[in-house]
């Protein structure tokens, strides 16, 4: 199965996991980059207001086309329970060439739920499965069963 990772990482979490999930899968990977600077807390704080008010974002170009992919493996931080904006502006972007889609997120807490929803309305394909895994679990390096385990399910 042709696979790709694609993530958007502001702290460098998710993009840690995107690393890990592609290095496991042998797939190609890429790194959805917006224009804008989100860093520190004044960039943190700027990005979950876009994310609560699903703002679109200009994207640096996008060089895979998830139309040639079966299965797209989407990562995005969690900002006040919704998806990053630039994952949102990726998904708006692509909507209609999306085969089989499975998601991941990263967060402090655990609102990974509505997350996923909102990731599946948008795209309107139910995901072959998906996975949270908070900060927390990345600091401590906890999160290797449970990553084991989303690698199984979208093999």
């Amino acid at each position: 199965m042709k696979t790709l990772v694609v993530y958007y990482s502001r702290t460098g979490n998710t993009g840690e996991i995107a690393e890990e999930i592609a290095g496991a899968l042998g797939c190609n990977i890429e790194e959805i980059m917006g224009t804008e600077d989100r860093s520190g807390p004044l960039g943190y704080m700027r990005s979950v207001y876009h994310a609560i008010m699903k703002k679109p974002t200009v994207l640096n170009e996008i060089k895979n086309d998830p139309s040639d992919f079966d299965l797209v493996v989407i990562g995005t931080p969690v900002w006040n329970m919704k998806m990053s904006t630039p994952i949102r502006t990726y998904i708006t972007q692509n909507q209609a060439k999306f085969n089989n889609v499975a998601f991941f997120g990263t967060a402090s807490g655990n609102a990974f739920d509505g997350t996923f929803r909102g990731m599946k309305e948008l795209i309107g394909v139910t995901p072959t499965s998906t996975m949270g895994v908070r900060a927390k679990e990345i600091k401590n390096n906890s999160y290797s069963s449970k990553l084991n385990e989303f690698i199984k399910e979208i093999q």
